[in-house]
Formats: C-alpha cells, structure tokens, sequence
C-alpha cells in the first residue's frame, strides 16, 4: 500500500474516515500517548491467552485515535514482516513514545474551525495560553466522542490540581499558568463558558462547556462577527413607545437617564429587575426604553445554535458569556427575559454538584456576575416568590408591572384592535375585562386578521374568549352593565372636586376621607379621579383585611399600603369605620394597635389615600386630622334628582314626553342618591323591558322607602 504521508499511515485514508474527529485525531491521539506516558498506560495488563499487552490497546476508540494496534494485528503492510511484541514495561513504554514521536511530526492544521474559532474567542475575550487550552481540552471533551471513549475505561479521577497537571503536561505550559485559568476567578469559568466541576470527578466528566458552543467551535466563520452573531441576538424592535406605558412613567423618568449615563460611563454591575404577570408588555417595555435612548438591545437566547432549548443554569452561563462578548460594546442593553426558570430552588446546588458547598460557590458565583457584569442587564420574570432575597438585593432597581388602569387599558385595545373599526361600546367592554393581557390582545387581533372575515370582532371574541378559559381567567363582558351616566353634575358634595383633581395632578399624593350615605357616591368619584389620573385603582375592604389572629390584621394593612405603593394605585379603604372607630370607646388592646398602625402607614404613604365611610361620628376624631381633606356626600338637591331622573331615563330607552308629569314626584324623594338610580337601572337590565317614567319613578321611590324615607303618593292626597 502507497504511503503518502505520516498521517496516512497512521490513520489510512482520510476519505474512508467518517466522522469529525478526523481532522483533529493527530492532535487527539497525541494528547492520549501522554496521558499514556503520565499515568503508565503503557504498562502490560495481566496474561491473557499466554500474551501481555497494555490494556488500553483493547480500546477500539484509544487505537483509532494514535494508530496503534494490540500485537496480533500489526500496523503494517502484508509484504512487512511484523517484528516481535515487546514483553516488559519498559519495552512497551519504548513503543508507545515511539508512536507519540511519530505524531509529534504530524502538522495540525491551524486553520480548522475549532482551532479558528478559539483563537477569534481568544481575540474577543483576551484569553492566556491557559485558557485557549482549557478550551481546546473541554472542546474536545464535548466534540470528540472517540476521545472522551478513549479516556473513560482508564477511571482517571481528577482533583483540581490533577486537571492542572494534565493540561500542562499536555500543552507544555507552567502548571501554574493553570491556577488561574481553572479557577473560579478566570475568565473561561466566570464568563460560564468553561465550568470546572468542584471535587474529585472522572476526567471526562472533569470540565464541561456551555451547551451548545461546542457545536458552533465547529463551523466555519470568517471574522469575530459571525461567530458572536451565534451566541448573541438582537432584540426585535419594539411594537409599542413609552407613551404607551403612562401608568409607568415614574419608573421611565428614572430608568431612561440612568440606563443613558450607565452606558456612557461604563458603570459596571447595572442590573434591572421588571415583574409582573405574563402578558402586560415587560418585554415591550424594555424594547422601548432602548429605543428611547438610541441604545442596542441584545437578548439572552432561549436555545443553542443547534436549536436545543437552553434551560435553568444554562442560561445563565450563556448571561454570563454573552456579557463578556460585549464587553467592548460601546451602545448595549442586554434582556434577560423569563428568568424564572433560572432561579429554580437550589438552583446553584444543581449547578455546583448538589452539595452545600456547591451551593455557596453558586451563590458567590452569580452575585459577582451581577456586581461585575460591564453592560446593563434588564431582567425579566413572570414571578419573583422562588428568587432568593440574596440575589434580590443585588438589583438596582426593580419595576412591579401592575394591572394597567382603565384608560391605558382602553388605549392597548384600540391600538391592536382598531384596525377592525370596533364601535367605543365594545372597546370598552375589551377595556372593562381587567385580566385580559396586552399580549392576549395582539394575538387575537392576528387571528382575526388572517381569518379575513368580515365579522372581525366577533372572531376576537372568539379567541379571547378561548384565551381565557385556557388560562382560568376572566373573559371580557358579553355586555357591559348598564350603569348611571357618570357625571360630576350628579354629585352633592361640600368641595369643589374639579379643583381637587387639578391638585391631585399636580402633587399625586393625598389623604382623604369621603363620608356620607350609602349611595351618594363616594367610590365612584374615588374611581373617576384615579381614571382622570391614569392611575390603577385598588380598592380594600374590611373584610380583606380582617383576621381573626392577634397581629395579622396589622401585617395586611401594612401589605395592603405596600401593594398600592409598588402598583402606583389610587388606594380606597372602603368600610373606613371598622378600622377608624373612636379609640376610647376599644374594649381590646388590639383594636388600638390597628388604629395605630392604620395611622402609622397612612403618614408615610406618598401617594392618593381615600377612606369611605357612612358612619362619620364613629370615627375617632384624633385620626380625622390626619386627612387633608375631608368631603361631605350627601343625597341629590331637588335640580340634581329632576335632572338624573331625564338622564337615565333617556339611557334606558324611555319616552321624556310623560316625564314632566313624575318630575314633581321625584324632586320629592329627599333621600334619593345616586345608588338608587345604580339599583333601579340593574333591575331594567333584568327585566329585559324598556324603561317607562312611571315605572323608573315607582322603582325610585321604592329605594327610598326601603331607607325609611317618607314618599308622597301621586294624586290628590300628594
């Protein structure tokens, strides 16, 4: 047989070899030989049918890789006579360096993939000698399967130190060099491209590169561009503006100027933290903080280049490398979005081999990631309970995404659905559905757009509906309720409310206490000021707050000023009394402390507190001072119930004609309000019938019957 070259005869014709490794076997088989010659593999096992040899010459994998071969299967051609197997150690240990000898002679060719690759990374990452063979050495690990199978029947058990043997034994280097290189310090192992497994471990199982580097190693790619283009994406570019996030423009007034000047200044360890449940535009918010300051916006990837999902501690390794790839970036924003499933429970005793000393290496591990990472990282998760507050309090900064309030609610809608032409009716049944989520928006509005039909929204009913029942949410209204027309006109207060919605807008941060009668309206003026604020309203009551332990009802004030606080709401307490009752009339010790505590909170809340009762003289007249305002709600004036009686009338589908006739009636009812118009127009809608003047006026004076009120009879006897 014709030998064209040392590698020829060492390892026969390259177009018969089948898998990748082919290229690389010069280097992998003389990796193995001095392994052979460091741990005495040469050495002959015990006799086997009358003849010695080395064990690892019964490893089809071993041979493959160094063109050896046992003794009975000589590599030489059939007209060569083979010479005699050596017998002693020493011959063995003489044959097996004349093989190393002989691939020593063998060029690798520097310009294959991996070793292209590794010097690109080399490039971009300022990597030692040590650690480009660190990364050579795990590379093969993972690619090689012949040299892994070659390297597992020898049961190397590999401490740290052991692994720095081996690598400068293999690479010539100082077995110094490698203390760095493996240690946890080094940019390999912090970057979490390399880990280096903590204990004693199998070589093979000793070090393991981030899934699915090892696979792109391997591809050809001509300048540092293409290969970072396999690890980094950059981020869609965003649907939406933050003109569409006003109930977040607290938040967007910080984050824009500190994200601009943490960028331009190169400020290190930057991390933003935005929660909240799926669907409310956490993504689009970042998008959009980006684009508002020009900045490029990368993203951690959910799989590998071979489009294998990338899970758990994965990701963060790939957060950590991606990091240092743009390290040199002048204009990034990285997203780190889902994060939830990287914060598992013992998330990082995974990581570090389950143990509690893995545990806290995993710990150290991400909080210097997060204290050193060069460019500003937003993080993004569905949930936040499982993330240990250790990790917690290495955010800068975090954004709560609340349930938008009504009107942002209504502007989402008609920004994905108004290509339909939708009435305002049934916009505001969309915007009414509180759970229904931005993103449930988007994809029924593709839905129906690809369906094509001219009925659009009943198809967007259709799929939101589907939507919700999947997800045991509440659908939106197959109606809206039929309810008053709201209008300050309606209102018999003792203060001039426009002027104290034009001092809410100016300064948002008030205490206010609403009393009067049922019905006269203090929750829905409490509604209409957070809808005109573009604020979410959050409503208490008594009931939520109760509890029937010592302590608790204290614990869920304080949660329920926090709750407000971090949505940025309007905070109703409804029922006001059970909590503000005069402290000298408390019969327990406790009853006093939630006084107090109420109090306690509501000083150092900064933003719009409103209390409703109906029992004013119950409440303790200390605690009374503490609002800046106090508003009396009393019953209609005789203009305000003629003038509501006509306007709901018209809404209900009623004839004015006959109404003049029961205007006199109704101006009568002193104790009419504007819940017993809520009541009387709840029961039309029921009734399914159409409105009469008679019938919204019997309705009426029955409410105020039932409240003890004196009615006149229509007729002489009136």
């Amino acid at each position: 047989m014709h030998v064209d070259t040392e590698f020829d005869r060492l390892f026969g014709e390259t177009k018969a070899l089948r898998d990748d490794s082919v290229a690389y076997r010069p280097l992998l088989g003389r990796w193995l030989l001095e392994m052979a010659m460091l741990f005495e593999w040469h050495k002959p096992a015990s006799s086997r049918r009358r003849r010695s040899y080395p064990e690892a010459l019964d490893d089809d994998d071993f041979c493959k890789l160094t063109g050896m071969e046992p003794p009975d299967q000589p590599d030489l051609d059939d007209d060569e006579e083979a010479p005699p197997p050596p017998k002693s150690a020493g011959q063995w240990k003489t044959h097996f360096k004349r093989h190393l000898d002989r691939l020593r002679k063998v060029k690798v060719d520097t310009g294959l993939p991996l070793f292209r690759n590794i010097a690109l990374l080399s490039d971009l990452l300022k990597l030692s000698k040590a650690d480009r063979m660190l990364l050579l050495f795990s590379a093969s690990m993972t690619l090689f399967s012949t040299f892994r199978g070659a390297i597992m029947p020898r049961n190397v058990s590999a401490t740290h130190q052991l692994l720095n043997r081996i690598l400068a034994h293999l690479s010539g280097l100082a077995e110094d060099d490698f203390l760095a290189a493996t240690g946890i310090d080094g940019i390999l192992v912090s970057s979490g491209l390399v880990q280096v497994h903590h204990g004693v471990k199998d070589l093979e199982d000793k070090v393991e590169l981030l899934k699915g580097v090892a696979n792109v190693l391997m591809m050809p790619h001509r300048n540092s561009e293409e290969l970072t283009g396999r690890f980094l994406k950059k981020a869609d570019p965003p649907t939406l503006t933050l003109d569409n996030f006003p109930h977040l423009s607290a938040d967007t007034a910080l984050l824009l100027p500190y994200l601009q000047h943490a960028v331009q200044g190169r400020t290190t360890g930057v991390n933003i933290l935005l929660h909240g449940k799926p669907g409310v535009g956490k993504s689009e918010y970042v998008k959009a903080l980006a684009a508002a300051n020009g900045l490029d916006l990368y993203e951690i990837s959910f799989a590998d280049a071979g489009g294998e999902p990338i899970k758990g501690t994965g990701r963060l390794k790939a957060f950590a490398f991606c990091q240092n790839l743009l390290a040199r970036s002048e204009n990034a924003l990285l997203l780190f979005d889902e994060i939830e499933d990287v914060f598992p429970d013992n998330s990082f005793a995974m990581l570090f081999g389950g143990d509690e000393q893995g545990d806290t290496a995993g710990k150290a591990w991400i909080n210097r990631t997060m204290e050193r990472n060069p460019v500003p990282a937003l993080w993004v998760s569905n949930r936040i309970h499982q993330i240990d507050p250790a990790y917690l309090r290495r955010f800068d900064y975090s954004v709560q995404f609340p349930t938008p309030p009504l009107a942002v609610r209504r502007t989402i809608a008609q920004y994905h659905l108004g290509c339909f032409n939708p009435p305002e009716s049934w916009l505001e049944r969309i915007a009414a559905a509180e759970e229904i989520t931005p993103a449930q928006l988007e994809r029924a509005a593709k839905v129906a757009s690809l369906v094509g039909e001219a009925n659009s929204l009943k198809l967007v009913e259709q799929v939101l509906d589907k939507s919700c029942t999947l997800l045991n949410t509440k659908a939106m209204p197959t109606r809206m309720p039929v309810k008053t027309g709201y209008s300050l006109e309606y209102l018999n207060v003792d203060a001039d409310v426009t002027a104290l919605l034009e001092g809410l807008q100016k300064r948002p941060s008030a205490s206010l206490c609403f009393y009067g009668a049922a019905g006269t309206g203090k929750s829905e003026l409490a509604r209409h000021l957070a809808d005109q604020l573009g604020k979410p309203l959050l409503i208490k009551r008594a009931s939520d707050l109760l509890d029937k332990y010592v302590g608790e009802s204290e614990k869920n004030i304080a949660a329920m000023f926090a709750e407000a606080r971090r949505h940025g709401a309007v905070l109703v307490l409804d029922e006001a009394d059970s909590f503000l009752s005069d402290r000298r009339e408390a019969q327990r010790s406790w009853e006093v402390t939630q006084v107090n505590e109420l109090l306690t909170q509501m000083e150092a809340f900064d933003g719009i507190f409103i209390c409703t009762t109906n029992l004013m003289e119950r409440l303790d007249q200390a605690s009374l001072r503490r609002f800046s305002f106090k508003v009396r709600f009393d019953y209609l004036t005789k203009p305000q119930r003629i003038g509501m009686f006509r306007q709901e009338l018209t809404r209900l589908g009623g004839d004015l004609a006959h109404a003049d006739s029961y205007e006199p009636q109704v101006a009568r009812l002193d104790r009419l309000t504007p819940g017993d118009f809520a009541v009387a127009v709840r029961q039309f809608e029921l009734w399914g019938t159409a409105a009469t003047a008679q019938k919204l006026y019997e309705q009426l004076a029955k409410e105020c019957e039932a409240k003890g009120a004196p009615v006149r009879k229509i007729g002489f006897g009136a």
